[in-house]
């Protein structure tokens, strides 16, 4: 028993060399076996020692090349979501050029388009920072628009960018007319949450009257469509009314703008001083 224990030690100290003297053993006697003993043996090795390894390898070679695979169609995904958006811009710009058509008889003076980058989150209402500034020649005061009525006004510009001042920022005020009546009124956001319109009691606006720019301020070109009224409340004080306005645009949902570039003169006055009851004499109602 002890000598079977030595020897099988002796074979686990040497069994690289004794690996190799099988291996020569097993070689010469292969090479010096019969034509179909090499072939049973070359068979036999194909099937059983061979072809496992070969079927892993593919495996893994096609499991390496889906890899590949998957990662160039991600890729390329990417770049076709790229172009997409880029198309969307671009169909976007077209269309809102296409029904700004309808408004641009009415204006008088050059425009400049612009994008929104971001909206102020803090500033409930909106102040919005514009891709374009005192390069294209926008400057305070000047009046925006889009293809479907009134945005707001530019509120400062500096090289390359302006920050705009939306209809539903509580500091915007804009001198309004009822299409229908003629009776003018003033535009306001008081907390940000909605558009309302400020007119005297005597003034003829009625639910459903459309309501556009008066002209009076110098800021707004006359007859730019604003808003229209759905719902008119009456005061404690019965002497103006408050009248919620649903804007042509949305604040919201705008995205591309237009700058309307107006000479420095004709700044005469800012709106937020025209008073609802008490018109200046130098505009014409």
């Amino acid at each position: 028993m002890l000598i079977l224990r030595w020897l099988a030690s002796q074979a686990l100290k040497a069994r690289e060399i004794l690996s190799v003297i099988v291996i020569c053993g097993f070689t010469l006697w292969i090479s010096n076996s019969s034509l179909e003993s090499q072939k049973a043996w070359r068979n036999g090795f194909a099937t059983t020692v061979f072809l496992p390894v070969h079927v892993v390898v593919e495996r893994l070679h096609l499991r390496w090349g889906l890899e590949r695979e998957i990662e160039d169609l991600r890729s390329e995904n990417v770049k076709l979501r790229v172009e997409n958006a880029a198309l969307s811009e671009v169909a976007e710009v077209r269309k809102s050029l296409q029904e700004f058509e309808a408004i641009r008889p009415r204006l008088e003076f050059p425009l400049v388009s612009a994008r929104v980058l971001s909206r102020d989150p803090v500033r409930l209402g909106g102040i919005w920072l514009l891709d374009e500034g005192r390069t294209k020649g926008i400057g305070e005061g000047m009046a925006v628009v889009s293809s479907k009525g009134v945005v707001g006004r530019i509120l400062s510009a500096s090289g390359n960018y302006s920050q705009l001042q939306s209809l539903a920022d509580p500091d915007c005020r804009v001198a309004v007319v009822s299409t229908r009546s003629r009776n003018p009124g003033i535009l306001h956001s008081p907390d940000g949450s909605g558009v309302y319109l400020e007119f005297s009691v005597t003034s003829d606006i009625r639910v459903g009257d459309s309501l556009v720019t008066w002209g009076a301020g110098g800021i707004f070109p006359r007859g730019l469509p604003v808003g229209r009224v759905r719902e008119i409340r009456k005061t404690s004080t019965n002497i103006l009314r408050h009248a919620r306005i649903e804007p042509f645009q949305d604040p919201w949902e705008v995205r591309n703008i237009y700058v309307l570039l107006r000479p420095p003169s004709l700044r005469v006055m800012s709106e937020d001083s025209i008073g609802p009851t008490r018109p200046s004499n130098s505009g014409r109602p």
